[in-house]
């Protein structure tokens, strides 16, 4: 974060601290004439300090009084608490923190759009395949793919590898509650942890299918997951669109299986 950028931000936040003791006072000193006046100004920084915020995860490299005056604008004032009951003895939407559209506007502008666009969303989205299956498939596994196509279409490459790891974890633990490999009876049953992936996808694939998966979620999922690198959009669409061939042929692997049974199954009936 350049210098003039946080001694913007530091000065707004000072300014909320003494907005929030002038509407302090007011009510204490009884001085509502200025009341609404002050809960306006409160709220006006109070957003402006916010949208600055959030342009930024991490600020970091600051001295210690910088670091107080920031942690404290994150929290709560008492002014933020009048507030929240005002608006709940409003009848109308229209109060201080429902922003209008044109607010919500400048908003998008400021913390969405300054780093991607629709144009882009619509481009990666459209990078990554989405799964065919016939077997019907949890709706946590569903929910995770979601996440992850999205998560790359955001921009959030490291949080896509993470995905990769949760979905293959999620697909190689369904397929073993499929084939019945959590149940505890029968001779064929296979004794597996279900915390531990290497077992998990040792019960469902072999070869080569098993070691694409076991690539993913140790050799490129680790280190980020970990924390010891992190990728580029390159390589979270390669992750990505490798979980998902993976998880595709799985499920078709566990597909011929379940008709070779069936099929075994109708040739000793007959």
């Amino acid at each position: 974060m350049k210098d003039d950028v946080l001694a913007d931000l530091v000065r707004d936040a000072t300014v909320l601290i003494e907005a929030d003791r002038k509407v302090v006072k007011s009510v204490v000193e009884s001085q509502l004439a200025d009341f609404p006046k002050y809960l306006t100004e409160f709220r006006d920084i109070k957003l402006r300090v916010l949208r600055n915020l959030g342009e930024y995860g991490v600020i970091d490299g600051i001295d210690n009084q910088a670091k107080e005056i920031l942690l404290r604008a994150q929290r709560k004032f008492p002014s933020d608490h009048i507030l929240e009951q005002l608006s709940e003895e409003r009848e109308d939407e229209s109060f201080f923190y429902t922003l209008s559209d044109d607010e919500i506007a400048d908003l998008g502008s400021d913390l969405l759009y300054s780093w991607i666009s629709h144009y882009e969303y619509v481009r990666d989205i459209f990078k990554v395949n989405s799964l065919i299956l016939k077997t019907t498939i949890p709706r946590e596994l569903t929910t995770y793919v979601r996440e992850a196509r999205n998560c790359f279409a955001f921009q959030q490459h490291n949080a896509v590898v993470s995905m990769c790891r949760t979905i293959l974890e999620a697909a190689a633990k369904d397929l073993c509650e499929k084939q019945g490999f959590f149940v505890a009876h029968g001779e064929n049953i296979i004794s597996i942890n279900p915390k531990v992936f290497n077992q998990l996808i040792s019960a469902v694939c072999k070869g080569a299918l098993k070691r694409r998966a076991v690539k993913i979620y140790y050799s490129d999922g680790c280190p980020v997951v970990h924390g010891d690198r992190s990728i580029n959009a390159n390589e979270a669409l390669r992750v990505l669109r490798e979980t998902l061939d993976v998880v595709q042929e799985l499920y078709s692997l566990h597909e011929a299986r379940a008709k070779v049974r069936s099929d075994e199954r109708g040739n000793k009936s007959a």
